[in-house]
C-alpha cells in the first residue's frame, strides 16, 4: 500500500514508548533518491525540543527518516 506525503501530515508522532511527542508539519526528501530524508514535528505543548535528541528550532524537531518503526494511523518512533 503507498502512502502520499500529505495523507501524513497532521498525524501524531509517538516516540518508542508510545508518548505523543507531536504533529507530523512537513517532511523533507532527498532530492537525489526521491525518499523521504526526515520529518519535521512540530512538539506539543509540554513537551521541550531542546531535550529530544533531534535537530530543533524553536518548538519543532528534525527527525531522521531512519528513527521511524512504523507508519499506520499514528507515525512510530524507534528511539
Amino acid at each position: 500500500m503507498a502512502v502520499f506525503g500529505r495523507e501524513m501530515l497532521g498525524r501524531q508522532v509517538l516516540d518508542r514508548t508510545g508518548a505523543v511527542l507531536g504533529t507530523l508539519r512537513d517532511l523533507q526528501f532527498d532530492m537525489n533518491t526521491g525518499t523521504i530524508s526526515e520529518l519535521i514535528v512540530e512538539v506539543k505543548e509540554g513537551v521541550s525540543a531542546a531535550s529530544l535528541p533531534f535537530d530543533h528550532h524553536e518548538n519543532t524537531v528534525q527527525i531522521p527518516a531512519s528513527s521511524v518503526a512504523r507508519i499506520a494511523s499514528n507515525i512510530h518512533l524507534n528511539r
